[in-house]
């Protein structure tokens, strides 16, 4: 059938980890250096400084995240 409008719930589980432990290195160093660059060059803050913290303590993930993992909507 097609799509039609519920009040029943449904939970997805897509079987995905914690974004903060999928998110490769260098994507993290990516994150980090273009807050950086943002804050330097035009005085303000893309990523909320608690996301910017984690993405710097980032450890080698188990499972990455193939292709971009985020985007930011300007």
């Amino acid at each position: 059938m097609g799509f039609g409008m519920q009040r029943k719930e449904f939970e997805v589980d897509e079987d995905l980890p914690n974004f903060f432990d999928a998110i490769k290195l260098s994507q993290a160093d990516e994150l980090v250096a273009e807050e950086e660059n943002m804050q330097n060059h035009y005085g303000f803050l893309v990523q909320e400084p608690e996301m910017i913290e984690k993405l710097e303590e980032v450890m080698y993930p188990e499972v990455a995240m193939q292709g971009t993992p985020w985007y930011s909507i300007l």
